[in-house]
């Protein structure tokens, strides 16, 4: 239900665990209920068979119509035909066809008690049970309607709303009108008022509300709101990411449901700092092919997803190399990666600045209270190096950069440390063989790439091999940080950061929190 001014609820009592017994009609027919824990049960009174719903697993809400509870259920749309249909008294409603497959039916159980004040008793003791497993009930929603093929205002409409007012959340939501909006929004919202802010979006959204989030002057209580996405992007990777670590498939409905049952799970932010300037990643840092192929590929947009893959082929066929040196503080079993370094000079300056994707004349670098990366004693910390030519270096947070593309395969959710993939000098031929074994991660098991896990790591990026005056694209999360390739447009806006000095990257392990179906 819409709640434009997201105006404080009281909240719920405890959930009691004193058991209900009531002697109902559902679906026409006399039954006995209960309501014992997280369950609804029934059984006809004549005789038959038993039928139950798990609160936390199988109901969306619950609100009550004078005499009568409408407990608000789902199905999968491949499920729908077989015995659950029959636990329903209402008309299903399909949600759209969801990507990745399949749609969920909503169906209403409907509870006739034999008076209004046993009606209301049982949905506010069913609506306290749902609020004790934690979900929200007042939600922010931002949806970028510029994002992948233009999709988010429909996905919103049409996959995520029914979802939303069936589960009783109320919500705010506002379209995304420019580049950073999403960031200004994160950094003046009255948090107060909301137990979560959903992006309907792709990756770059989320990674835009986490920069507003810690430029703020209560950064630290700021970051602790809980953070939702639901995929109306290119990549997607955080979804592909948050679902396939709980074992389910990709989709929208999925991604939904995951905020709906409000299980949360911490999520690592890694500073990437030059100098005095410092931005906030969490999904992953690239330079070199794959850096190339995200940020080159814009021009076929209107393709969608499938942009990368058809790029992928016109960068491999005319193969780049890149110059350069990567520095890196290894974790735990990743000490025989690299060879040691002496001594490391710190690419960090007193005073640095928290700083934005995009349009300078709107960033934050003069906040003096906005949070300023985890703290570090580079004198106590062993680092390690691999020297170039690179044809890509890959530095992820998470498992998946997009619905088809596994970066990192060991990588765990909040576990301190970013997953390292590089791909040294090889032939054509040889990478054109690793773009396709990206799809379920085994092309780190090439002898041509070297994939291991660090605490912090630090690029020194260099001139494209061959040439003294064309460097390549440093992308974080899908925007240009630094470019240093001589491809500059008449209205290009200017980049975070300079190509060629170092940048350094440090994780912050488990510093915000995402919405996750485990």
């Amino acid at each position: 239900m819409a709640d434009p001014q997201a105006r404080d609820q009281p909240e719920s009592p405890a959930a009691g665990a004193k058991a209900l017994l009531e002697s109902v009609r559902i679906g026409g027919s006399a039954a006995e209920a209960t309501l014992s824990g997280g369950e609804l049960a029934w059984r006809p009174s004549g005789g038959g068979e038993r039928r139950r719903l798990e609160l936390e697993s199988e109901v969306l809400g619950v609100r009550v119509d004078g005499r009568a509870v409408r407990v608000a259920t789902f199905v999968r749309a491949d499920e729908a035909g077989a015995g659950r249909s029959s636990l329903t008294s209402s008309r299903p409603v399909t949600c759209g066809s969801g990507r990745g497959g399949g749609g969920v039916r909503m169906r209403e159980v409907v509870v006739e008690m034999e008076s209004e004040e046993a009606a209301a008793m049982w949905g506010d003791a069913m609506r306290d049970r749902l609020a004790a497993l934690g979900r929200p009930k007042r939600l922010y929603i931002i949806v970028n309607p510029y994002g992948g093929k233009r999709g988010g205002r429909r996905i919103f409409q049409t996959e995520v709303l029914p979802l939303i007012e069936a589960a009783g959340i109320l919500y705010t939501m506002q379209e995304t009108k420019h580049r950073l909006h999403a960031q200004e929004i994160a950094h003046s919202l009255d948090l107060r008022k909301y137990d979560g802010i959903v992006c309907v979006s792709g990756d770059g959204v989320l990674v835009e509300v986490v920069n507003g989030l810690l430029q703020r002057e209560d950064w630290n209580t700021a970051i602790k709101i809980p953070l939702g996405i639901i995929p109306a992007g290119t990549g997607n990777g955080m979804v592909q990411s948050l679902l396939h670590f709980s074992g389910q498939s990709f989709s929208v409905y999925n991604a939904v449901l995951a905020i709906i049952r409000g299980h949360k799970r911490p999520l690592d932010v890694t500073s990437v700092v030059q100098g005095k300037t410092r931005f906030f990643s969490v999904l992953m840092l690239t330079w070199g092919l794959v850096a190339d192929i995200d940020i080159e590929s814009e021009k076929y947009r209107w393709m969608g997803s499938a942009r990368l893959d058809f790029y992928s082929l016109l960068r491999v066929a005319s193969l780049r190399r890149y110059n350069g040196r990567v520095l890196f503080v290894p974790a735990p079993r990743y000490e025989g990666f690299g060879d040691p370094v002496e001594q490391v000079t710190s690419c960090k300056s007193n005073g640095a600045s928290t700083g934005v994707q995009g349009d300078r004349s709107k960033d934050f670098n003069d906040e003096t209270c906005a949070y300023t990366g985890p703290s570090i004693d580079e004198a106590d910390l062993e680092w390690r190096s691999l020297d170039g030519p690179f044809v890509s270096v890959w530095v992820s947070g998470v498992t998946f950069a997009s619905e088809n593309v596994m970066t990192a395969p060991e990588a765990n959710f909040g576990d301190g440390y970013l997953d390292v993939a590089i791909i040294k000098d090889c032939p054509r031929s040889a990478v054109l063989g690793l773009m396709f074994q990206m799809k379920d991660g085994s092309y780190v098991k090439s002898p041509y790439v070297e994939y291991f896990k660090v605490k912090a790591l630090r690029i020194e990026p260099g001139m494209r091999v061959g040439s003294s005056s064309k460097g390549g694209i440093i992308d974080s999360d899908g925007e240009v940080i630094a470019r240093g390739d001589g491809a500059h447009t008449g209205d290009e806006i200017e980049h975070l950061m300079t190509y060629g000095p170092p940048i350094q990257l440090t994780v912050d392990q488990g510093l915000a929190t995402i919405f996750s179906p485990r």
